[in-house]
């Protein structure tokens, strides 16, 4: 009966201090410079459910995946959403943009301090790394993570968009919180 209560944990975990995070709000926004005149162009996620996430976490180091329906962004100008998600983005070929964590190695305490992050994204059919920091902050069970990252559109294939006189900048930045509750244990 030992070996059997033995067997459960090393299975669900629990015995070698691993937790998953079970999230359950998800939202995306980035943000772009264009000229002339540095306008700034702005968008986010409209839909909580176009992002799924898994993320584990053993003992101090996090891994993961979270993939995002590209068709949920929004910027608040239908017409610019309209060129953003069929002439640039192409969500009709390359649906959704998946991020996986390389390396992520926490802190003993998850207080708030960024620390840096590395991973790929796939986006546009193009897989690259890229990294960023990333904050933790755990209340009880509740925990919150917030990646910022920032990639260039080139980088993917992603003609650079522009718009009559306007044309945006190819770095654009990107933050992603993800709110939930962490189960089992992190020791």
């Amino acid at each position: 009966m030992k070996c059997l209560l033995l067997i459960i944990l090393l299975l669900t975990g629990r015995f070698l201090g691993a937790a998953t995070f079970e999230v359950s709000e998800a939202l995306m926004a980035f943000t772009a410079l264009a000229t002339p005149g540095a306008l700034k162009i702005s968008g986010k996620q409209t839909d909580t459910k176009a992002m799924k996430t898994e993320i584990k976490i053993h003992g101090q180091q996090m891994s993961g995946t979270a993939s995002l329906q590209l068709v949920s962004l929004a910027t608040g100008i239908d017409l610019r959403d309209k060129h953003m998600k069929e002439k640039y983005l192409e969500t009709d070929k390359f649906p959704q943009a998946i991020f996986t964590f390389k390396k992520v190695t926490l802190p003993k305490e998850l207080t708030g301090e960024k620390i840096p992050f590395e991973g790929t994204m796939n986006l546009h059919g193009v897989e690259k790394p890229i990294s960023g920091e990333i904050t933790l902050e755990k209340k009880e069970s509740a925990l919150t993570i917030t990646h910022e990252f920032k990639i260039k559109t080139a980088d993917f294939g992603i003609t650079t968009p522009h718009f009559m006189s306007v044309k945006m900048g190819e770095e654009v930045s990107v933050t992603v919180t993800l709110k939930g509750t962490l189960k089992g244990d992190l020791n």
